[in-house]
């Protein structure tokens, strides 16, 4: 009940100080409290994901055809149905706990920290690493890692809505202590709680809880939910899977009509369904497209990008716009300055300038620093770290300045703002230090307004040298409140931010791409064009407009043309990159956005795509973000955007292979019907091609590398379907085919005298033939399989060897012999066999040559 205690009383309670504590006493206090970590979701038991893979129309088809084999005392075919199943089970099971194991390494990956002091010095640890006791530090975009008693807090907003559901964030006072011990969670103002989000302001506070003691860890079971949302792509093919079972539905009950007219045996219609089912429903498709989406997550995560939510991976396909941030992911965000200039002089890095600069330079900053044996170390935000060692490298003694002033007011900074403020009593004084945007500053300086456009003419000269300024200010005053005006402006820090390397390359790779590359930024115009310039995203002055112009277009109603041809988005406000993001949406593009700050959260979940990043960016954006960049740079979206191109390709391989095959099936037993033939494969024969041959291949095409010209080609629609005119016509074409020449094998052989039973086998050699050459025919929609490189995917090689030697091994095994009623064949049929299977290569590749010319 700390909320109704004092902060000294609170400190008390938990036998610390707010100097923290030292690393012996956090080392015993883990031991005794634990690791901060809350227990994770329940995970299902193997047994219980074994059981899971029998929840499928096409298994309660087979499951009902072996109870009536058992029935009817046909024991070989029962025993190989549910064999079959077994493993297609085990194999699905397995499938779903390596997916699993890639998720559970991923979530080991996105860790998040804060800063605590210990030892009397400022760390940045893992969040699990805090303990009862630990004192610790926030700002803007920062997750609360346990339940902590306020300290101090200046200006201090948080989102609460996981524990309360309210949306509206609360504001919190460390001074307040409640009277009431049954004080709701939502009203205890000097309490931040585990889960929470900084949205605004900055706070020191002391741990009172972890892991399970937390209140959101009372809560936990209730949290650790075991339902993972599906991909859509994933819905969207079990949804299809749905309609095609009750289409079949429909089908099977005219069989079972003609068969009552042709007054065949109940047997035969029974098993004939059962065939139609079979071949038919595309059982293995949802699980084969989650391993694809599964096996590129864990592609992407070793270049850089962690996926969040799988969904992303197919939006990464229609990307067709990146609204990039500027700092820190097309530049290094390696800040430092490299000239002051104030109104009459402009000074070399080393140079000795006014105390007044120096000391603004020191106070007015929210980074903590050390001394060290080689020089200093530093944490918080990089310009507050350049500001900080420029004044450092200048005046050492500096280092001991902030023990000396004594803070009486803090003003931290805020996006919206565009500035900060600190009042100190420094040496018998009140001294008002304030540092921002140069235009903000200039506004509360005590300058009139021609001196003003004097001097904004000299910070456009430099930010169009590409130079990121920040303007400071002093004013002395007897008042503790911060001063609104009357500030003396000292200057401006021209602090150069270099590029990253090989970004300019990774932009002309992603236009190249078709995907339009704009900049929303913070920066003054004249910083942005500079460096767009450099990157060739933009050309013309034109490109560029800012927060006002914005403004002013907002005014106007928005029009979207005005902001279609714009390339540097200067000087937005939060809700500025929002509508900017809405309005490329409107203007027909998929929209991939890039933020790190608080501030960039509303954009990043508004967005088709939201990446966030993981080294330099807020808890909240990450929160917020579909993908999270590791080292936070341009190269890697592009890279993200390449991967989820390949993935969707060859989801879209698996689903041709099985749909075109399954397809081709249909058309031998629809032939069959027609001409009064006997079935041409038994259902344990469709069972055998569908789940155990094909089964082994669709997976290996979910491997494949990416094709040649991946990120040369436009990104595709949004919103085109799986089943494109492209699809439709190759399903067709080599359904077709193979349907049609395996019932011309098949009544070839009959009429020739063959037994059924003989005819049935040589037809599912063909078939299998069939599937092993098609899976080649899958790896490309465009190119000719002539022209591509077959030795990057071993993996199908050895699948496609695997699946027929199998299928010829169990022509030589006598138990196999008498399951699929199939017996061995001769070198001269089978190569029969393999001369019309490849034939399907030709077929396929006509309807590529057709396609490009219709």
């Amino acid at each position: 009940m700390f909320y109704t205690k004092s902060v000294s009383e609170s400190l008390q309670a938990l036998g610390c100080t707010s100097d923290g504590l030292t690393d012996r006493e956090a080392k015993q206090r883990t031991e005794h409290y634990g690791k901060n970590s809350l227990p994770g979701a329940k995970k299902r038991t193997l047994a219980i994901t074994l059981l899971e893979q029998f929840k499928s129309p096409v298994i309660y088809v087979l499951l009902i055809a072996a109870i009536v084999s058992f029935a009817i005392k046909d024991f070989t075919d029962a025993g190989f149905i549910l064999a079959v199943l077994l493993i297609n089970a085990i194999i699905g099971t397995y499938q779903e706990y390596t997916a699993g194991q890639r998720a559970d390494a991923l979530k080991k990956v996105l860790k998040t920290y804060v800063s605590v002091l210990r030892s009397s010095k400022r760390a940045k640890l893992l969040s699990e690493d805090v303990t009862v006791g630990d004192v610790v530090f926030f700002e803007s975009g920062i997750k609360v890692p346990a339940d902590i008693r306020l300290i101090e807090a200046q200006d201090l907003y948080l989102d609460e809505s996981l524990l309360t559901g309210e949306s509206i964030d609360v504001n919190k006072d460390a001074s307040y202590i409640s009277t009431d011990i049954d004080e709701p969670i939502g009203d205890r103002k000097n309490m931040l709680f585990a889960g929470s989000m900084v949205t605004k302001g900055r706070a020191t506070g002391v741990v009172t809880a972890v892991a399970d003691q937390t209140e959101v860890g009372k809560i936990a079971s209730l949290l650790a939910s075991t339902s993972i949302a599906k991909p859509p792509l994933v819905q969207r093919m079990e949804r299809f899977s749905l309609k095609i079972a009750k289409l079949i539905g429909f089908i099977v009950l005219l069989i079972i009509l003609v068969g009552i007219y042709q007054e065949s045996s109940l047997k035969e219609i029974f098993f004939l369904s059962v065939a139609v089912a079979v071949s038919t429903i595309p059982e293995g498709l949802p699980v084969a497209i989650t391993v694809a989406l599964s096996v590129a997550s864990s592609s992407m995560s070793k270049r850089n990008v962690i996926v969040r939510k799988l969904s992303a991976i197919e939006g990464l396909g229609s990307c067709t716009l990146i609204a990039s941030d500027k700092t820190g992911t097309m530049t290094q965000n390696s800040l430092s300055v490299e000239h002051f200039v104030t109104p009459v002089k402009t000074y070399a890095p080393l140079e000795s300038v006014s105390d007044e600069i120096l000391n603004c330079a020191v106070l007015c900053n929210e980074a903590s620093f050390e001394r060290e044996e080689e020089g200093y170390s530093f944490i918080g935000d990089q310009v507050d770290i350049a500001l900080a060692r420029y004044a450092l490298k200048i005046k050492e003694k500096l280092y001991g300045l902030r023990t000396k002033a004594k803070l009486i007011e803090a003003m931290p900074y805020e996006p919206q703002n565009k500035f900060s403020a600190m009042v100190y009593e420094l040496d018998g004084k009140k001294v008002h230090f304030i540092k921002g945007s140069p235009e903000v500053i200039l506004t509360k300086s005590d300058l009139d307004l021609q001196a003003q456009e004097r001097l904004n003419e000299q910070i456009e000269s430099w930010a169009s040298k590409g130079f990121r300024n920040i303007a400071l200010a002093c004013k002395i005053s007897d008042e503790s409140a911060i001063a609104e005006d009357g500030y003396t402006y000292l200057g401006f820090a021209a602090i150069i931010d270099p590029l990253r390397e090989g970004v300019k390359e990774a932009v002309s790779t992603a236009q190249n791409a078709g995907i339009e590359v704009v900049m929303v930024t913070g920066d003054h115009p004249n910083t942005a064009f500079f460096i767009a310039k450099e990157l060739n995203i933009a050309i013309d002055k034109d490109e560029v407009i800012d927060g006002l112009e914005i403004s002013h277009w907002q005014e106007r109603g928005a029009p979207k043309d005005e902001i279609a041809h714009k390339r540097v988005f200067a000087r937005v406000s939060p809700e500025q990159k929002q509508l900017i993001v809405k309005t490329f949406q409107d203007l027909g593009h998929f929209v991939a956005v890039t933020g790190d700050g608080v501030n960039d959260a509303p954009a990043l979940k508004f967005a088709n795509i939201g990446i966030s990043m993981g080294d330099s960016g807020t808890d909240v954006a990450r929160e917020s973000s579909d993908l999270i960049l590791t080292d936070d740079s341009f190269g890697s979206i592009v890279n993200g955007i390449e991967e989820g191109r390949v993935a969707y390709d060859n989801i879209r391989k698996v689903i041709h292979l099985l749909i075109s095959t399954g397809f081709a099936e249909i058309v031998l037993i629809v032939l069959s019907m027609i001409f009064f033939m006997p079935i041409p494969l038994l259902p344990v024969q469709l069972l055998w091609l569908n789940l155990v041959t094909n089964g082994i291949q669709d997976v290996a095409l979910g491997l494949e590398k990416a094709e040649p010209g991946v990120l040369k080609r436009k990104a595709r629609d949004p919103k085109e379907p799986i089943f494109n005119k492209i699809m439709i016509s190759r399903v067709v074409v080599g359904g077709l085919y193979m349907g049609i020449s395996a019932f011309a094998v098949f009544y070839t052989l009959l009429e020739f005298g063959y037994k059924e039973d003989n005819a049935r086998n040589i037809t599912l050699l063909l078939m299998v033939l069939f599937e092993n050459v098609h899976v080649f025919n899958s790896r490309t929609e465009n190119y000719s399989i002539f022209k591509i490189n077959h030795s990057k995917n071993r993996f199908l090689w050895m699948s496609v060897l695997v699946a027929q030697g199998l299928h010829i091994a169990s022509m030589y095994n006598p138990f196999m012999q008498s399951v699929l009623n199939i017996q061995p064949v001769s070198l001269k049929m089978w190569g029969t066999l393999l001369f019309v299977a490849i034939a399907l290569m030709l077929v396929m590749e006509m309807e590529k040559v057709i396609r490009a010319k219709v």
